[in-house]
This record gives C-alpha cells, structure tokens and sequence, in this order.
C-alpha cells in the first residue's frame, strides 16, 4: 500500500507541473499535445500500477496506452459532436482510460496469474465511478478560473491527489507483489 500511496503524490506532482506548463506557458490546446499529455501523465500513472505488481516498467507503456487511447476517445467525440460536447467527451475518456487501464493491468501486468473479465471490469467501473466523482469534486480547483493572485500549485496538487486517488487504489489496491 505504501508503494501505491508514494506512486499517487508522484502523479499528482506529474500532473500539477502538467498544469503548470499548460497554464503558465500558454500551451495551445491541439489534438496532438493532447495526446501526448495523456501518455506521458498516464505512463505515471501506469508506472505506479506496474509498481504495485512489481513491474514498474511495464505498468509505464500500459498507462501510456491508456492515455493515448483516452485521449483519441475525447477527441473523437469532440470531432463528432463539436466542441459543446466537451464535457461528456471528458467524461466519456475518463471512463475509457480507467477500463483501459484495469483491462492491461489485470490481463497483461498480472500474468501469468491474470485476473479475471469480471474483475478487471469491475475494478475498472469503480475506478471510472470513484475516480469521476473525486475528479469532479477538484474541477473547479484544477481547471476553474484562477483567482486575481494566481494560481495555487500546491493547492492543485492537492486537488490532483484527490483525483487520482480513488481510481489508481480501485485498481492497484489489494494485489500480491510479484517476487
């Protein structure tokens, strides 16, 4: 567990200096950076699943997968939809990445004693659910307008761990190492 605790505040610190290069260099939202920040912040979070399996380098691809492919998925609905679906693109993608993540985590970092389909999606339905609700609950601190001060980093990386929480503990939570 406390591998799994120390890998989410490396995700959120992942993610806040994430926000801090968006916000504080006027990075433009383009499908192609969109992309690319899904599987570098996912790859984290992937690492921290493979670390919990004793296969930190392997959980690393998985969540880059996984973030590519949440990412595609909100783009896709952006692009068939317009840009007024924005929000149930997000919500879309977030469950994606989440039942992405519990498919390779639980066929793939956990062989050869593989979960089983109803696990994998169980646990990848309760981390999309507990996770939305967290990410929900942060989307004004994370994304909202800033206060005339400035953005808070520290208080993002608050909100970031509150976030990530539930879903990478939905998941990862309750495995064996590997030896």
């Amino acid at each position: 567990m406390i591998v799994i605790l120390v890998g989410v505040t490396l995700v959120a610190a992942a993610s806040t200096l994430g926000d801090y290069i968006w916000f504080e260099y006027g990075v433009r939202h383009q499908v192609l950076v969109g992309i690319l920040h899904g599987a570098v912040l996912l790859a984290s979070v992937g690492g921290v699943i493979g670390a919990a399996a004793g296969r930190t380098a392997a959980g690393i691809p998985v969540g880059a997968a996984a973030g590519i492919g949440g990412a595609l998925v909100y783009y896709a609905i952006v692009a068939a939809m317009g840009r007024s679906a924005n929000t149930t693109a997000m919500i879309v993608a977030w469950a994606a990445v989440w039942l992405i993540l519990a498919m390779l985590d639980g066929r793939v970092l956990r062989a050869p004693a593989r979960r089983s389909w109803a696990e994998v999606f169980m646990r990848g339905i309760a981390a999309a659910a507990l996770g939305g609700v967290a990410f929900y609950l942060m989307m004004d601190t994370l994304w909202g307008r800033p206060p005339a001060e400035g953005r808070n980093y520290l208080l993002q990386f608050g909100a970031w761990l509150v976030a990530w929480t539930p879903g990478i503990l939905a998941i990862a939570a309750g495995r064996t190492r590997r030896p």
